[in-house]
């Protein structure tokens, strides 16, 4: 397991299995709690952090595929009771538009957190190593390469992937 996709494809899945293992025994109410809402407003719910870290492998692997996201073309949309713009920046989410952002079904929240998992590893499995070179973002100095961006992708999957079992904790959750 040495070579670059397989490094990728474990990185992203290791991080999809934090989730799974951080949600393990919460219920729905728990997930979509804030920890710490009012004096650490930026520590996000469970379920916030969940749901984005799905959006951002789901969206930034279909605009490099040139594929729809799965939030459209699997109806994830549909399977969640809130509407978010697909071009909302949600990672600059306010408390407020963060609260909006809750789940009935932590099995929902975790199948779609999987399908963008998969998505992004059967992604970067079909890919060549000469292709990671290309430029795929020419708005930064110096531009993105698509092998730039897939590690950023991975490393803010596995950076949220902790930040859910900070949230847990917070939550007086054990391990």
């Amino acid at each position: 397991m040495t070579t670059y996709p397989n490094l990728l494809v474990d990185t992203c899945n290791r991080a999809y299995e934090r989730f799974v293992r951080a949600f393990d025994g919460v219920s729905a109410e728990q997930a979509n709690a804030f920890p710490a809402a009012g004096s650490a407003p930026q520590i996000k719910s469970m379920a916030w952090l969940a749901w984005h870290t799905a959006r951002e492998l789901d969206f930034q692997i279909a605009a490099l595929n040139g594929t729809s996201p799965l939030w459209h073309s699997q109806g994830w949309k549909d399977r969640f009771p809130f509407a978010v713009a697909d071009d909302e920046q949600d990672w600059r989410h306010t408390l407020e538009q963060a609260q909006r952002i809750r789940t009935g079904n932590t099995g929902t929240l975790l199948g779609y957190l999987k399908a963008a998992t998969d998505a992004a590893a059967a992604y970067i499995a079909k890919l060549r190593e000469t292709e990671l070179d290309d430029i795929v973002d020419e708005n930064w100095t110096p531009p993105v390469t698509r092998g730039v961006r897939l590690v950023s992708i991975i490393d803010d999957a596995v950076m949220h992937s902790g930040q859910v079992f900070y949230a847990r904790r917070l939550l007086g959750l054990s391990d």
